[in-house]
Order: C-alpha cells, then structure tokens, then sequence
C-alpha cells in the first residue's frame, strides 16, 4: 500500500488514508503541499474547518515521508524581524534543524527565523553569477540565507551581512563558523541603515520585500564605483511596470547612473502575487 502511495501527489495520499474520517467537502480542503526545511515540513495556513484533524495530517506526512521528523503549521512573519508564527502538529517537538543546500549548511530554527526553500534557484543564481574576488554586501542577511552559499562555494569572495534581529545574527555566527568562512565573512548586528558600509562593494543583496528609501541609497553608496544590486521585491500579478517605476522614482535625486537590466521572476507569493528580483547596474 505505501508503493502505492508514494507514486501519488499529497493531496491524493491524505484523501486516500483520511477518506474513512472526512466527508467530501473537508476532503477536498486538504492541503496539496508542504515545505521542507532540514527533517521539518511546513504546511501555511492550512484550512480551518481541518483544524480537528491537523495531527492526523502531520502523523500521515511523517509516514509517508522519510526525510521528516517534525511537521509545523506557519501562519504569519512578523515584518521587521521576519519571526514566523509557528505551532506543532507531529513528530519530534522541536523547530530546530539542520539544512544543507549547495554544500552550506544552514543551523535554523523556523519558529525564530525565515528560510525560504523556494529560494534555492534563487541561492544557485547567484553562486554562478558572482564572479571571483567580489566583495558583498548583504543588507538583510538573517542567517545567511541567500549571502552565505555564495562565499562557502568560492573561496575568493568575501561579504559583510548586516542582521538587525539578535536572533538571526546569533544564527547567521553560528554558520559562519560550521562552514569555516569566518575569514571571508563578516557579520555586523544592527540596522542596515546605519551599518551599511559605503563604497566597497562589488554587488550588494536586498533580499527584503519592504525595503524604504533610505535603504535604496545605503545600498547604493555601498557600491563601489560601479556594481550591482539585487532588489527583491513582491508585485501584484500584471503590475511589473509599476513597480518598476515605483523603484526607479526613489532615486530621481542620485547623480548616480542606475538602470534595472533584468527582472527576474523568483517564485510565486500567492495566487496574485508574485516574488520577483530586480538585477540593477549602479555606476557612479
């Protein structure tokens, strides 16, 4: 029977081994999907009239799944510090892991962080686009989530990731040393819009969707001579062009030439919505 299971897409697997519980309405609300991150799934906002029957949700994916060890369900991010909203459904009780991509290893805890899976095209991008002896920066670098890969798989480059929250900077140490980069990269506690060093580097990462003003111009001066910064932002479907006069309206003031050259889709944010990074060229 597990073969069987395996071959079949989530929702059709809980609907299979729920259908002796459910009805066809709750049946058809089941969730078609999850994240992992390290041994722990993640569902988001799974439908409430399910809430009697999310452990029984969370056991099945233990089963069928031998990579997880704990299930959580995240409901919301606090925006300034990017803390999930987390509760437990199965499995061990615990929201700490291990997660390894593009030989990084990340140490997490996703009831204290965001870790976006989805953002793994996003991660190899930019370890193939980097070129040697670059010098980063990271405005928003959390645990080291999109900064970190880039400097464990080029022995050349370097990066300054600036946290502000004292959670994901005690995180973002521990990373640096498990993957022996403390002499390449060099984290700095505090806001990005004082910490943001100025004129040094070569490509400076915004990996934030609420990004100000006066963050665009700290990331800007960072840039030294000429360089890039990817901007990551979230817009609603059909309305790219706006954005990107949105963006652009900013920084009228500057002298600085900044063009946006690509606008890259990342992942999609919801059924509107839709993750994108704009890769713009700064020459001064």
């Amino acid at each position: 029977m597990k073969d069987i299971l395996d071959l079949m897409k989530l929702k059709k697997q809980l609907q299979t081994l729920l259908e002796d519980k459910l009805d066809g309405e709750l049946l058809n609300k089941l969730p078609s999907g999850y994240s992992i991150i390290g041994d722990i799934a993640i569902f988001r906002h799974i439908d409430q009239e399910l809430n009697y029957y999310k452990q029984d949700i969370g056991n099945i994916v233990i089963d069928i799944d031998p990579q997880v060890n704990v299930v959580v369900e995240q409901f919301s991010t606090d925006s300034n510090y990017r803390k999930p909203q987390i509760i437990h459904l199965a499995g061990e009780k615990r929201t700490t892991t291990k997660h390894k991509e593009y030989s990084t290893i990340f140490n997490i805890d996703v009831a204290k962080i965001t870790f976006s899976p989805g953002n793994k095209g996003e991660r190899g991008y930019l370890i193939n686009t980097v070129k040697n002896n670059e010098i980063i920066v990271d405005m928003f670098a959390c645990a080291g989530n999109l900064s970190l890969p880039i400097v464990k798989n080029n022995s050349t480059v370097k990066c300054y990731g600036i946290e502000m929250n004292v959670e994901a900077y005690s995180f973002l140490e521990r990373n640096i040393e498990e993957n022996k980069i403390k002499d390449r990269y060099f984290p700095i506690l505090g806001d990005n819009r004082d910490k943001t060093p100025k004129d040094i580097a070569s490509r400076v990462l915004m990996g934030y969707f609420e990004c100000d003003a006066s963050q665009l111009f700290r990331a800007i001066n960072a840039i030294n001579n000429e360089g890039w910064i990817h901007y990551h932002i979230i817009i609603q479907r059909g309305k790219i062009e706006n954005a990107v006069k949105a963006v652009t309206s900013q920084i009228k003031s500057l002298k600085h030439e900044f063009s946006i050259k690509e606008k890259r889709q990342i992942k999609k944010f919801s059924p509107r919505l839709i993750h994108y990074c704009f890769d713009c060229f700064v020459q001064k």
